[in-house]
């Protein structure tokens, strides 16, 4: 008995400090945004002059992985299992190389907010 009510206290105490946290970490304010350095602006320099061809190259990426999607179906359709082999790597390839742009274009809009 004496061990059951230990642990009832102990489980009531541990669930008035998570909350007692949490209504501390919600009434907090906001953390300020840090300041841009200058190895960040220089980086945005650049980078906000590659940002349209990145575009243009997701672009191009998502039109080559929907050509190859439909390929892949066309040659299984003619049971070309060889084809779809190739054609499944080029997909591959070209889906990682996509994912690439994609991480490239997601931290220049991070670093430089634009």
């Amino acid at each position: 008995m004496r061990i059951k009510s230990l642990l009832a206290s102990a489980v009531v105490a541990g669930i008035a400090t998570v909350g007692t946290g949490g209504v501390a970490f919600a009434s907090s304010p906001p953390k300020p945004k840090p300041s841009t350095t200058s190895a960040d602006s220089a980086f945005c320099a650049k980078a906000e002059q590659r940002l349209p061809a990145l575009e243009a190259q997701r672009i191009r990426d998502e039109q080559q992985i929907d050509d190859l999607m439909k390929a892949i179906e066309a040659a299984k359709d003619h049971h070309r299992e060889d084809l779809v082999e190739a054609l499944e790597r080029r997909l591959d390839e070209a889906q990682r190389d996509h994912a690439t742009v994609l991480v490239q274009i997601a931290v220049i809009h991070l670093r430089c907010h634009v």
